[in-house]
């Protein structure tokens, strides 16, 4: 496995005096799987009809915000974000600009001549050619319907927030694997909320329960080699804004990241697997060979899903699932990142995407499969 070179930063060197350098990883941890009854906890709360949808910027987003920042530091995690020199904090603010209409989730827009709901795309200010193209090919500029010569272009400043947690390795903690899953949804139309219980509940709750676990070992002694960083990202149904501001803005420099594991859609079946469900979508975008290796090899450990790539990971993929999660910006920052994902159902995006649907033993198979990848990964001899 290549990782890249590294430096002593003073963010992680302030915090390093507590972790004993003795403490080595040493135990096979193939036997243990991620709570199930945890996982269920998680996805039944986030899905809720008191976060209202967990759309970014509103109440809901800003409670689930704080429910996953309490988690993890019930899992004793380190706050990921410094707000001074001496106060960390684990929820990273940042600011987004929405014009009127429709801000992040779904609903019908003011003066479009579209039938149905829309979704709005939040882009950077400018980007280059190479990143231009890497815009998905499903999304198509909105047909505007003739305005009223009076009518106002108008916007908005409005605030979110990223949650991390920080979990120290021992002998090779400055070298830092990212576990990642966006917690925000699609809000409400009217009284209808759009409830995201696999979009993305299912992968926060993944993230917050292998976190949990990797604290249950570090409180018996047994502690990765590599540190961890535990990432949940909102904006990321506006376009990745989340992600992209942690990339730019993060507190571990980009060159200690070994790679970005995320999570996107884990607790459901699509159409192409009704009859033999014990399987999880792994996308690489061809670019992260030694790290599929690693995967499989988990697998092989652990819990045997079929793994396969489903045809997403190639350029002609009409979907272009590698572009549209939030690993795609450490992607595009130099970082290898896979992600693990079910595909897509007909509950995708609507408000019947439930707690109640979510098939929650594979989504401990598939969780598993994360906090399995992660030891792995963390405990890899060599570079």
């Amino acid at each position: 496995m290549r990782l890249p070179g590294l430096k002593v930063i003073y963010f992680l060197s302030a915090i390093l005096l507590g972790v004993s350098q003795s403490v080595v990883a040493q135990s096979d941890v193939s036997p243990l799987m991620v709570p199930v009854d945890l996982l269920r906890k998680h996805v039944f709360m986030l899905a809720s009809d008191s976060l209202q949808g967990r759309e970014t910027g509103t109440i809901g987003q800003q409670q689930a915000s704080i429910y996953c920042a309490r988690s993890f530091r019930q899992s004793h995690l380190l706050a990921a974000f410094r707000i001074d020199s001496v106060q960390g904090s684990f929820r990273q603010t940042f600011a987004f600009t929405v014009r009127s209409g429709v801000p992040f989730g779904m609903g019908q827009l003011p003066g479009s001549a579209s039938s149905g709901s829309v979704r709005a795309y939040q882009s950077p200010s400018s980007f280059s050619r190479s990143s231009y193209r890497s815009i998905p090919s499903t999304y198509k500029p909105l047909e505007l319907a003739p305005l009223p010569s009076t009518a106002k272009d108008s916007s908005n400043v409005s605030f979110s927030h990223n949650v991390g947690g920080l979990l120290m390795g021992t002998d090779l903690r400055r070298e830092v694997i990212v576990l990642s899953a966006h917690y925000d949804h699609l809000g409400k139309v009217g009284k209808r909320v759009y409830h995201g219980a696999d979009d993305n509940a299912s992968g926060t709750a993944t993230i917050l329960s292998v976190a949990s676990l990797f604290d249950s070992l570090a409180r018996q002694g047994i502690r990765p080699r590599r540190s961890i960083l535990f990432l949940l990202f909102s904006g990321e149904e506006g376009g990745l804004v989340g992600s992209q501001y942690f990339v730019a803005n993060s507190p571990i420099p980009l060159n200690q990241l070994l790679c970005d594991i995320n999570v996107d859609m884990v607790g459901r079946v699509d159409d192409f697997h009704h009859k033999k469900p014990n399987y999880c979508y792994l996308i690489t975008g061809s670019q992260t060979n030694e790290l599929a290796s690693i995967v499989n090899r988990a697998n092989d450990l652990s819990v045997h899903l079929a793994l396969n790539d489903g045809g997403y990971d190639t350029q002609s993929d009409p979907k272009q699932y590698f572009y549209r999660s939030d690993h795609y910006n450490f992607v595009k920052a130099g970082v290898p990142a896979l992600f693990f994902s079910d595909g897509e159902h007909p509950d995708y995006h609507q408000p019947s995407d439930t707690a109640d649907k979510i098939d929650y033993e594979l989504l401990q198979k598939r969780a598993t499969l994360v906090f399995q990848t992660a030891w792995l990964i963390a405990n890899e001899t060599g570079k």
